[in-house]
């Protein structure tokens, strides 16, 4: 499996404090079947700014000497959303943004309870800079939650939907879960993460997540979000399963 979204650097976000604990949590995600995941710290988020993207691929490369490969650690990020999107993009390599594996694919977070008002024109900017937003974990927003509508017009922008793994499984409440449902049943998810930041607070549970879009939705389903999606994702062309395959009526009861 691929984790798009794992937060393993040490020391800079809220992910692990060392080494060791870093080295510990990857090693937990290679267990469970993930062959390569994607680092994406929190940037541009309050006290974690992390605007040095050379300073960051440092720790990346550190830590995959550690780990000896097992599994694959990739450059990313996850951006804090902010007005000044298009110019940050613009910047290209020499900006903070770090697309996840330095493809088309730019990780980003909404703030709690918030989707700017400048949202679906700047994802339009997006689509025209040849850039495909992911939108991490919605369904822990209670704005996308009790408005999926409002997450439909940023994937009809082009927008792509990430939900993380341990909401599907019930981690975060009932809420969350119930989000998750409802996304899929109107076809808004591409890609399920683990959006790991500790073996005690947020371990990796992909594999439990993947079993359960399996079980419930079927297993085009499963393999088009934990296989196709991210494959695609990693050489940075257009993502095979849309969601839409759902719509049309193939989810499993």
């Amino acid at each position: 499996m691929i984790d798009v979204h794992f937060h393993c650097l040490p020391g800079i976000d809220d992910g692990p404090a060392s080494w060791d604990e870093a080295v510990a949590l990857c090693q937990a995600a290679a267990a469970e079947g993930t062959t390569a995941l994607i680092a994406t710290p929190h940037i541009l988020r309050n006290e974690w700014l992390n605007d040095d993207a050379s300073a960051r691929d440092q720790l990346i490369l550190k830590l995959n000497t550690l780990l000896g490969g097992r599994p694959s650690v990739l450059a990313g990020s996850e951006y804090f959303f902010s007005s000044d999107a298009i110019e940050l993009v613009e910047r290209g390599r020499w900006g903070p943004l770090t697309y996840l594996n330095r493809t088309r694919y730019l990780l980003l977070e909404f703030p709690p309870g918030e989707v700017p008002a400048t949202a679906e024109a700047i994802f339009h900017e997006f689509s025209l800079l040849e850039v495909t937003p992911v939108v991490a974990h919605p369904e822990r927003s209670r704005l996308f939650a009790t408005n999926p509508e409002k997450l439909e017009a940023l994937v009809e922008r082009g927008a792509l939907v990430q939900i993380t793994a341990g909401s599907l499984l019930g981690d975060f409440g009932s809420g969350p879960l119930a989000a998750c449902e409802e996304f899929f049943r109107r076809g808004l998810i591409h890609l399920v993460a683990s959006d790991a930041h500790s073996l005690d607070r947020r371990p990796p549970r992909l594999a439990a997540a993947r079993e359960r879009v399996r079980r419930d939705w079927g297993s085009e389903a499963e393999i088009g979000i934990f296989d196709a999606n991210p494959q695609a994702l990693l050489w940075s062309e257009p993502v095979p399963w849309t969601g839409s395959e759902l719509e049309a009526g193939s989810t499993q009861s």
